[in-house]
């Protein structure tokens, strides 16, 4: 194994499920895992993941947010109906392959429409 891929492919721990109370006053919720940051929030429609992210002080990581550089990359684990499709810059970026895992660039996964989403940050390295 080459020196890259023993430093970078390490196993983090497990995080532990963050259960959401039946108490929660808003019909959608959004959960964004970043680096070693999870939050709940409240999905804003017109904006992407990635502007969720930062507002929220979540440590998502990100470069040119135009969809050229991928480190916003992530995977939606949940609500990808309530996103928009996938722009052009998705297209020339992402592989069909991982558009079939559910992933997406944070900087251009806008939300249509609330609704409860799951995205966490996964880039290439």
């Amino acid at each position: 194994m080459n020196r890259f891929r023993m430093l970078f492919d390490k196993k983090k721990p497990a995080k532990e499920a963050i259960k959401v109370e039946a108490t929660v006053t808003h019909e959608a919720i959004m959960k964004l895992t970043g680096n070693t940051i999870e939050k709940m929030v409240v999905p804003e429609p017109g904006k992407t993941i990635l502007q969720h992210a930062k507002d929220h002080e979540i440590d998502w990581q990100h470069m040119c947010k135009r969809g050229t550089c991928a480190r916003c990359r992530c995977q939606v684990l949940e609500g990808a109906e309530f996103l928009e499709e996938p722009t052009e810059a998705e297209h020339k970026r992402l592989d069909p392959e991982e558009f079939d895992e559910g992933f997406r660039l944070g900087c251009q996964a806008v939300v249509k429409t609330s609704g409860i989403i799951s995205a966490r940050n996964k880039t290439y390295f």
